[in-house]
């Protein structure tokens, strides 16, 4: 082997400023056949690397040459140190030097009894066996220098995983065995630098099939190189599947998270969104600033930037609508009266246009904006004793007030839905359960159709479908919020969500995922995801926002966000991101 081979070789020293040798000069003059390798150079002298055959010292041949320096040996010697003392600093190849643990030879290395990959100097070494040791893991660069071997076989270990770069720089290697570990996963890329690779075995591990999986699936699809059967080991349900034959997994193996993009330093009630001309904006009520904040998508900066400000009296609602390019901003408030006002492209910024009759709102609490075929209108919704919510109809020169509805309520939210195919309206109130209006195509009215019952103390009412399936998310203040299926011609309660302080419970989604905020003015505010397998909802993120008032969805190019009205505090932006678990 080769460790034997390096048993005879040795070095010696001649020293520049005494002419000394050292001990190991002395197997040079005892008569032993020896030769030259390489010397290298230093401060102290030259250190040369020699191979001897040792012979009898007491034949008459070595005591004929003991204390001479073989003639050809001393000119071979003499020439060689003369070259490297012309050339400072020598660089000449040192010594392969085999690891404790290992058997070597010019080709292979075999090691045993190792609880880690030995460190093995640089050499042109093709073979590596690391056999039946202890390895739980293969760190980064743990075969730097080796840069063509060929063959690796790390089998029978007590490997769990590898590092990502483990493999790095064996662009040469062809045949990689990991088999009969405890390999679970691999990191994604982890085989990126096996250009070379023919045959790879994976045989014998205990591979989870989940989104830790979901790369190699695909690398399998791909590579080149013919590998064994991949087995998993769990979870239950891919259990002996083999991930060779396999296309996709069930998981989709991506999750999501709000991250706080940007703050906007007002606090708000309310936040509505519009696009026009291939741009995006935001309408902001913030009473404390008095104004109706307009914001625009910087697409270079990429973020949100003032783009206009309508002035005004404890502002409680911005709602925006866009009839046939003409852009409307209806401006709730509690003081002054509210208004509607246009966007004027010339100027580009927004000017009044219409006031809204004052005599019928004393105390707007929610504006909704809808269309039924090709009519347009608003509802104000109004929340003061005497209140009279009102429906306003577009008639191409301004918005006229068209029907009185639900006098004496309080009413503090109303909410437009499509019921089997025909527009109604919920209102909801804090002086009795919210109640149903169906809009009557003959007479060109809202006709009051019924109510929700056991449902006190509802403050907002939104709707939303998964997959068809109509739903009511219903807010309540102290208590259980409550979310709603419509089925058989009613609405029946399916969840119930522990409120407290709550003034929202809004829908919203991002693609195929739904989710419900559910803000709280006590504690944190709850974000619940869809779980479509028991059509329930499920805690998914917490999230702090002083007092909040809304949750609303804004997208713009290819990036999606949720702006969090604040009555206490800043309007947080959140951008929703989408997280691969297969990384």
């Amino acid at each position: 082997m080769f460790n034997q081979q390096l048993s005879e070789w040795g070095s010696y020293l001649i020293n520049n400023e005494s002419g000394r040798r050292g001990a190991a000069a002395d197997l040079l003059m005892s008569g032993s056949q020896c030769s030259i390798s390489w010397c290298r150079v230093e401060a102290r002298g030259a250190i040369c690397l020699h191979r001897c055959s040792q012979q009898n010292p007491n034949s008459a041949h070595a005591k004929a040459r003991r204390g001479k320096m073989p003639p050809t040996l001393k000119i071979w010697t003499l020439f060689s140190l003369s070259l490297c003392f012309l050339s400072q600093p020598c660089h000449l190849k040192k010594a392969f030097r085999c690891p404790s643990t290992c058997s070597c030879s010019r080709e292979s290395i075999i090691c045993v009894g190792s609880s880690y990959v030995p460190r093995i100097s640089p050499n042109d070494v093709s073979s590596l066996l690391l056999n039946s040791n202890s390895l739980t893991t293969v760190r980064d660069d743990a075969f730097s220098g080796l840069a063509h071997l060929e063959y690796l076989f790390i089998e029978s270990n007590k490997m769990e995983t590898a590092a990502k770069y483990a493999f790095r720089g064996l662009r040469d290697l062809t045949h990689l065995s990991l088999a009969n570990n405890n390999i679970e996963a691999l990191p994604r890329d982890v085989f990126i630098d096996l250009d070379s690779l023919i045959e790879l075995d994976l045989r014998g591990n205990a591979f989870e099939c989940d989104c830790r999986a979901k790369w190699l699936m695909t690398w399998l699809k791909n590579t080149n190189a013919t590998v064994s059967d991949v087995v998993c080991a769990g979870p239950e349900d891919m259990k002996d599947k083999r991930l060779n034959d396999m296309t996709s997994l069930h998981d989709e193996c991506v999750s999501t998270d709000f991250v706080l993009h940007q703050s906007v330093a007002s606090e708000s009630l309310s936040v509505d969104t519009f696009s026009y001309k291939n741009d995006v904006y935001v309408t902001i009520a913030a009473p404390s600033a008095e104004s109706c904040m307009v914001l625009q998508w910087d697409h270079i900066e990429m973020n949100f930037r003032t783009y206009d400000n309508i002035t005004g009296q404890s502002i409680v609602g911005c709602k925006s609508v866009v009839i046939q390019d003409q852009v409307f901003v209806i401006v709730a408030q509690l003081f002054g009266g509210s208004h509607i006002y246009k966007f004027d492209e010339d100027q580009s910024r927004f000017s009044k246009f219409q006031d809204i009759e004052v005599s019928k709102i004393s105390k707007p609490n929610d504006i909704e904006a809808f269309q039924i075929g090709s009519d347009w209108f608003f509802l104000i919704a109004d929340s003061s004793k005497a209140g009279l919510s009102t429906l306003y109809k577009w008639n191409d020169k301004g918005f006229y007030s068209y029907q009185s509805l639900h006098e004496w309520y309080r009413d503090t939210d109303a909410e437009f839905l499509d019921l089997d195919g025909k527009a109604h309206l919920i209102l909801a109130s804090r002086s009795q359960v919210p109640v149903i209006y169906q809009w009557s195509r003959s007479n060109q009215k809202f006709v009051l159709q019924g109510e929700i019952p056991n449902m006190e103390d509802v403050v907002a009412v939104k709707h939303f479908r998964v997959k068809e399936e109509l739903y009511l998310a219903m807010t309540r203040y102290i208590g259980d919020s409550k979310i709603l299926r419509w089925g058989a011609k009613q609405f029946v309660e399916i969840q119930a969500l522990p409120s407290r302080g709550s003034m929202v419970l809004q829908p919203f989604s991002f693609k195929d995922r739904y989710y419900l905020a559910l803000g709280s003015d006590y504690t944190f505010s709850q974000i619940y995801l869809w779980d479509d397998e028991i059509k329930l909802f499920d805690r998914f993120k917490e999230v702090y926002i002083q007092a909040p008032r809304s949750f609303t969805v804004v997208a713009t190019d290819r990036r999606d966000f949720i702006f969090t009205s604040s009555f206490k505090g800043n309007t947080q932006i959140f951008e929703h991101v989408i997280i691969d678990l297969s990384l």
